[in-house]
């Protein structure tokens, strides 16, 4: 069994991921019992689907965050990096949670397939848990093992909703907000007309203007925001 002190996640966890800061008016359920979780001793598996830029990896990272908190040992990675391979996910006994993103990234092939369901086996039978996300759910993502597809299927399977056009700009300042940057209207208009609308790429960017904008002391001005948007999304 590999020691807890050797556990690594190979991706670093976004700072400003945590379910406080998830704007989830249609998403509350999945949050809450997220958020459940924690206490669980139990074994369990949780599928998040939902299209990208919905927020899932987000979801991942602050599951992880707050096992940390709970001095539990969390591990996260997504699937769909080149780097990946099934090795990847072997020897995770000491992880009291994994997390697996872009699962859906790995379908029909079969040493990853054999490689999950291994994994699953190990970590049900030692009372941990496995979250998983993809675009679709089990039974839609292609995965060619169905006794894989079925035990996927077998825990909590949640819809994760993107936010709508409504709730962007809402979403937008409270993310804000947490860095202490006031965005006018001006601004969130520009943004709204000039940048892709789905919550992922919003919240990158907002993340890279946060950093820029406390380097060079600047307030959030239409210009200034215009010039970092044309450099980093360009």
């Amino acid at each position: 069994m590999i020691g807890t002190d050797q556990i690594r996640l190979p991706l670093r966890l976004k700072e400003s991921a945590s379910l406080e800061n998830f704007f989830c008016e249609g998403n509350r359920e999945a949050v809450g019992f997220l958020r459940s979780l924690i206490a669980s001793d139990g074994p369990c598996v949780v599928f998040l689907h939902g299209p990208d830029g919905a927020g899932k990896s987000h979801l991942l990272q602050a599951y992880c965050r707050l096992t940390l908190q709970s001095s539990k040992v969390p591990f996260y990675a997504s699937l769909a990096m080149q780097e990946s391979s099934p090795e990847m996910i072997s020897g995770l006994e000491g992880a009291d949670t994994v997390c697996l993103d872009d699962v859906d990234a790995v379908a029909s092939d079969s040493r990853w397939e054999k490689a999950l369901f291994n994994l699953f086996e190990t970590l049900m039978e030692s009372d941990r848990q496995l979250i998983l996300a993809g675009r679709y759910p089990p039974t839609h993502s292609g995965f060619a093992l169905q006794d894989l597809t079925t035990r996927l299927a077998s825990g909590g399977v949640w819809t994760i909703k993107p936010l709508d056009e409504g709730e962007l700009p809402q979403a937008l300042r409270l993310r804000a907000g947490e860095r202490g940057l006031e965005i006018s209207d001006s601004v969130m208009g520009y943004l709204l007309r000039r940048v892709r609308r789905d919550s992922a790429t919003l919240f990158n960017l907002l993340d890279q203007i946060d950093e820029q904008a406390f380097a060079h002391q600047r307030r959030l001005t239409v210009p200034f925001v215009r010039d970092l948007a044309t450099r980093l999304l360009d």
